[in-house]
């Protein structure tokens, strides 16, 4: 299952994942198809790859042409 860019989890392995990420998986319509271990009493910091960049691909502004547009006024 692909998330974004810093989540690729396999079906059936334990995937280590930030609160935030959780809440993204527990909190949405992927709930079901994913068991979610531990809670929020113990903090383990960042994970790598997590919290550190953002995890899409930038928004590209189009024009009517379907190039980008300039991004200055």
């Amino acid at each position: 299952f692909i998330l974004d860019k810093h989540h690729t989890i396999a079906t059936g392995r334990v995937f280590p994942v930030c609160g935030n990420t959780w809440a993204m998986l527990q909190d949405t319509r992927f709930k079901a198809h994913f068991q979610f271990i531990g809670d929020f009493s113990r903090h383990f910091g960042i994970f790598e790859g997590c919290g550190t960049t953002l995890p899409f691909e930038g928004a590209v502004q189009v024009d009517g042409q379907g190039q980008a547009a300039d991004p200055c006024c």
